[in-house]
């Protein structure tokens, strides 16, 4: 085994090693994905990549995680590179590195990546004849890590070997060889954006440029039929695929193009499986370097995404074991650990919100008369009930026998007034249990409602609040609503 092979060997085992445990070491789904698909970027050096998320009850693939490459032409608008770095390399002739953009006085203006909110930047001059007459930025290396010297030689290696073809007169009209310049440029330096700016012929300074950036969520939420497309028969036959040019392949599914522009090449596409579970699909796209994708890194696609669906499926595990902490087996609303947690998370956040407080009334009477388990079904039968009458983002529990509180964010007192008498009405028009002959007519719903902050300053004051109000309520003639006191 020569020494490139050894070198390119280790290196895989550690992205492997460390992908692995940087993926296990989290349950956050939206973290696991985005460490998967940075490292099988970084590893196949692509310009574009998806994550396809399989949803079992629509039988649909669903773009839920993308990066895709985004070119732009030569623009001319002088004004745009009224400073930046790239104006200070192309004024001192310097290359420079950046680890700090916004707190680097060079960087400031809004020259070329310098505004994209980058946090690593990497400028060197392009120089012909004896003239600084472009400069070539790069902006966040594909591992995240700083560009370091290496990185700033390899680009100056470009520059230089580039320079002949950073003619100011031709090459804005010539967008092939556009194209393939900023092509050498993320092959020698694999980085989420890079830029060619070159100096206006006339004197205005930095006056053309063009990019090609790696633009996240352009596709998100598509969806399309799960046998569809290249994509669809990976998850079909659960089989990973390696085609030199996907477009010429009859399973092509133009969705992406058709959104972005984007044209795909060479294509590396693997199934995440877990436990015979199909999970989605990962789409990897054009090798930066414009050659095509080969059989290894297709093996190490694979074994990334077989750890990626692993952490994916130990996730949702813990997601279910989350949610059952915190949901009422009964009714399937939020449990009292819920609604205190929840409650102190509002209202520390200092989000105005309206509380309400329920009871049933004579509820007694239909277990004494029909028994515990139909009184069972007469709870599930009405939390229902009541849960179809809340909005979006508003949060029902189930605290007590019979007790029963309302979460309204951003409510307040005759929003709350107003959705407490739609889930009264909805209680007392009940007159029998669903699907039977049993008669529930007698039971009726006393609320009591406090809102945040008119009627407490903090949570357990609000729960009690809203509680005492529902309690002058049952005392008095029941099935109605009452208002906490004031502080």
């Amino acid at each position: 085994m020569s020494v490139s092979a050894e070198q390119m060997l280790a290196r895989d085992l550690e992205v492997i090693n460390e992908m692995t445990t940087a993926v296990t070491s989290t349950l956050d789904l939206a973290e696991i994905v985005r460490i998967a698909l940075s490292r099988i970027k970084m590893l196949a050096s692509a310009e574009a990549i998806s994550l396809l998320r399989y949803d079992a009850e629509r039988d649909e693939l669903v773009f839920a995680a993308t990066e895709t490459l985004r070119e732009s032409a030569f623009d001319d608008t002088p004004a745009r590179f009224s400073g930046g770095l790239a104006s200070w390399v192309a004024r001192t002739g310097r290359p420079a590195r950046v680890n700090d953009p916004a707190g680097d006085p060079r960087c400031a203006g809004t020259a070329a990546l310098s505004d994209r909110h980058a946090r690593h930047l990497l400028s060197v001059p392009v120089w012909r004849a004896g003239q600084v007459v472009g400069v070539l930025e790069l902006a966040d290396r594909y591992d995240g890590q700083p560009f370091t010297a290496v990185d700033e030689a390899a680009l100056l290696a470009v520059a230089e070997s580039v320079s002949e073809r950073c003619d100011p007169e031709r090459l804005p009209h010539d967008s092939a060889a556009l194209r393939t310049l900023l092509a050498e440029v993320s092959a020698a330096v694999p980085s989420q954006a890079a830029s060619l700016l070159l100096i206006d012929p006339n004197g205005r300074g930095l006056a053309f440029s063009a990019s090609r950036q790696l633009e996240a969520g352009l596709v998100d939420g598509l969806r399309m039929p799960a046998d569809a497309g290249i994509a669809g028969w990976v998850a079909r036959h659960r089989t990973p695929l390696l085609l030199d040019d996907a477009t010429a392949d009859p399973r092509w599914h133009r969705a992406i193009e058709e959104h972005t522009s984007f044209r795909p090449r060479s294509m590396l596409c693997v199934p995440l499986v877990s436990k015979d579970v199909l999970l989605g699909v990962i789409q990897v796209m054009n090798r930066v370097d414009g050659r095509p994708f080969d059989d290894r890194q297709l093996r190490l696609a694979q074994i990334l995404a077989d750890h990626t669906a692993i952490a994916m499926e130990n996730a949702r595990l813990f997601r279910q074991l989350e949610e059952a902490a915190v949901t009422d087996d009964l009714t399937g609303l939020g449990n009292a650990r819920r609604l205190n947690r929840l409650l102190a998370q509002l209202v520390a956040s200092g989000q105005p919100l309206a509380l309400l407080v329920l009871d049933f009334d004579h509820f007694k009477d239909v277990v004494d008369r029909y028994g515990h388990p139909i009184g069972s079904q007469v709870l599930a039968y009405l939390g229902r009930l009541m849960a179809s009458r809340l909005r979006p983002g508003d949060v029902g529990t189930r605290f007590g026998g019979d007790e029963f509180a309302f979460i309204l964010p951003d409510t307040d007192l005759a929003a709350g007034i107003e959705l407490a008498e739609a889930i009264r009405d909805a209680v007392a028009g009940a007159s029998t249990l669903e699907g039977s002959e049993i008669d529930i007519a007698c039971v009726t719903a006393s609320i009591g409602i406090a809102v945040y902050p008119a009627h407490a300053a903090d949570a357990v004051t609000l729960l009690q609040a809203a509680d005492q109000a529902m309690f002058t309520v049952k005392r008095a003639a029941k099935n109605g609503i009452g208002v906490a006191e004031s502080r």
